[in-house]
């Protein structure tokens, strides 16, 4: 799989999030914050990025690693009722995926009481697995992702049995002793994919199993809006702020940010195009992406890529069309509508630059005007607005042939000296295809 591209510049975000936690394992002291982002600001890239340097930071004095770091996946674990198995079953699987973290070499070096990190987290299923009767968990744990109509009912089941209070203060027992060895780091993700009372019962679970355990770090990814929305459907209008501290001391804002690095990220889409002025496009993608969230823009290139590959005829064409269609696709979404000949017209659209703000309508519209510098020409009939080869300016010429008649080199108010029937067939293909195709 390749590595994914940073397009946002989230480092200094990421060496601020290590700081935070470097400072409270220095203390040995327990914390539970949120990242607190919108939907599609990049709060799981800006985790996985994080764990990742997180499991490299060694300790000067052991030489070992600092931070035993899990991660939980609500969304993905959310098929067991009780979170608290989610839970368990997600460090145990951890464990089972992180061998350089959790090799045998380094779980018998810290060693606690005896036993290994996997070994207490064993003890905890081992608790539950005394509270219920026929069913093996300890096993259901080790095979959580053996996601079938047969496991699924084996952990309603268990839900229902085991003795709640018991297991909980065997859980914090537990994740004590490891945390007497290092840091332990616990990463919740996706919290925002889950339905309203399950994200509840996630935080009011962390809250129970980790508040006031020393050396225990829990970081929390969030939409606070998402999140508030949940807490109202379920306890009606109270103040969530004051609801929320009960669980996370304090939250860090991550922003959308502003993309850059297009090249880059979307390498195999940019190779179906010759003549890539790649500063200028990169930079004619930032603007016209700006306000635009991670998620969205990976929707439109991924879009732009299956639409191509579905009417091209393999060889590779002009940039402009590639500017064509994500300018395209950009802007219809924006727009909620393909329709978006207005960006040919020269006359004010005051519906429209309310629907995307006054700055972005007056950006766009700085583009198409810088057309009108290259001269213009008469068919003896009006004047036309002369289309060089800047790829910015053609792709305006292909928004005009999806709405207008191609003609002797001429369209809507464009013309463009050379031959260019089969990229007009093209863009046409395209534009039909955008309310078809749909990406998630």
């Amino acid at each position: 799989m390749n590595e994914k591209v940073d397009v946002l510049d989230r480092d200094g975000f990421i060496n601020r999030l290590k700081q935070m936690v470097e400072g409270f394992a220095d203390k040995k002291q327990g914390c539970c914050f949120g990242i607190d982002g919108a939907w599609g600001s990049g709060k799981t890239f800006v985790l996985e990025k994080f764990e990742e340097q997180l499991k490299d930071i060694q300790c000067e004095e052991t030489a070992d690693n600092r931070y035993y770091v899990f991660h939980y996946d609500c969304w993905k674990y959310d098929y067991y009722d009780e979170p608290i198995i989610a839970i368990i079953s997600a460090m145990l699987d951890t464990i089972e995926n992180e061998p350089k973290l959790f090799s045998k070499k380094v779980q018998d070096a810290g060693k606690l009481a005896g036993k290994t990190v996997s070994e207490v987290l064993m003890t905890i299923a081992g608790e539950v697995a005394k509270n219920k009767i026929g069913i093996d968990v300890i096993e259901l744990t080790k095979g959580i992702l053996e996601d079938n109509d047969e496991e699924k009912k084996k952990s309603k089941e268990f839900d229902s049995l085991y003795d709640f209070k018991k297991v909980l203060a065997t859980t914090r027992e537990c994740i004590e002793k490891i945390a007497e060895d290092k840091t332990v780091v616990i990463i919740v993700d996706e919290l925002d994919r889950c339905l309203p009372t399950y994200s509840i019962k996630v935080l009011e679970r962390l809250h129970h199993i980790f508040n006031e355990l020393e050396n225990v770090v829990v970081i929390v990814s969030m939409d606070k809006s998402q999140l508030e929305h949940s807490i109202k459907a379920i306890y009606g209008e109270i103040d969530v702020d004051v609801y929320l501290r009960k669980f996370i001391s304090f939250k860090v804002h991550l922003n959308n940010g502003i993309a850059d690095n297009f090249i880059s990220k979307y390498e195999a889409y940019f190779s179906l195009f010759d003549n890539v002025e790649k500063d200028r496009v990169n930079f004619f993608f930032k603007s016209i992406m700006e306000g635009t969230d991670m998620r969205t823009q990976e929707r439109i290139f991924r879009k732009a890529e299956i639409i191509h590959h579905m009417i091209s005829d393999g060889e590779k064409m002009d940039s402009s069309i590639m500017t064509f269609e994500i300018l395209f696709l950009t802007v219809s979404l924006k727009c909620k509508s393909p329709k978006i000949q207005w960006l040919i017209d020269e006359k004010h659209n005051v519906d429209i630059e309310e629907k995307i703000t006054k700055e972005y309508y007056t950006r766009l519209k700085t583009y198409e005007k810088g057309l009108r510098g290259n001269g213009t020409m008469s068919d003896g009939h009006s004047r036309r607005v002369c289309v060089g080869d800047d790829f910015i300016g053609k792709a305006f010429f292909w928004i005009a042939n999806v709405f207008n008649p191609y003609e002797r080199k001429t369209c809507g108010p464009y013309y463009y000296d050379k031959p260019v029937e089969k990229e007009v067939a093209f863009v046409r293909k395209f534009a039909d295809l955008i309310d078809i195709i749909d990406v998630d």
